[in-house]
């Protein structure tokens, strides 16, 4: 009975221990100070002062002939180490690497007239860190689970041990995929492209053109 007591006063603990230390990672503070050391820093590049910023862009153009623009871009997108995330008959949505990104749009634009262009960054910085510490705190509550784990002889001690593990893995696996998803957004700027071909004038259209351009010659000539 006191061997069982003990057991589940150490679970008790760690459950209040990974509470407590959810509560500090959440604290901008604490993420500053647990940032600046260690993997946390190294993850981030290695420089504390360096932000972490996502890039999203825009472009929509007016061209000549969509699939050949389409086959021109998708060649651009290899040229500059991008890939293709979605891609229809009017547009395309790569991922650009962030040192590539203007490069790209200015080859992009030489495609047609440009209707509209926008550029959004968004700073994940405090983000990120908050979720590598978080990330490093589980890890230190998994490693005493187990320990725990290798010392309990009980079956229902071993139960409860490894349903706890289970929780902790799955919440691991979750902020492992957060952090990558992050580090390529930071990496890869989301660039979409529009493109669509320019209106051409019918026939009513045709005549109103040759006396705009009958009338501009004689205001010039004039």
């Amino acid at each position: 009975m006191r061997k069982k007591a003990g057991i589940v006063l150490i679970l008790t603990s760690l459950l209040a221990l990974f509470s407590c230390a959810s509560s500090k990672a959440a604290s901008p503070g604490a993420a500053s100070a647990s940032y600046e050391s260690g993997e946390s820093s190294q993850r981030a590049g290695g420089n504390n002062d360096e932000r972490m910023v996502t890039y999203s862009l825009s472009l929509e153009l007016n061209v000549k002939n969509t699939e050949e623009t389409k086959k021109i871009l998708i060649e651009q997108v290899k040229e500059n180490n991008g890939f293709i995330v979605k891609e229809t008959e009017r547009y395309i949505t790569t991922r650009i690497p962030a040192n590539n990104m203007d490069n790209f749009i200015k080859s992009a634009k030489t495609l047609g007239e440009v209707e509209s262009e926008t550029k959004t960054g968004t700073d994940i910085t405090d983000q990120y860190r908050d979720n590598v510490i978080r990330l490093e705190n589980l890890k230190k509550v998994r490693d005493r689970y187990l320990s725990l784990l290798e010392k309990a002889n009980a079956v229902n001690d071993i139960l409860s041990i490894e349903k706890e593990l289970e929780r902790v893995n799955t919440q691991i696996e979750i902020l492992e995929g957060r952090i990558k998803y992050e580090e390529l957004s930071v990496t890869y700027s989301n660039i979409t492209v529009r493109f669509r071909e320019k209106a051409k004038p019918g026939p009513i259209g045709w005549i109103f053109y040759g006396l705009y351009i009958g009338l501009k010659w004689l205001f010039v000539w004039n």
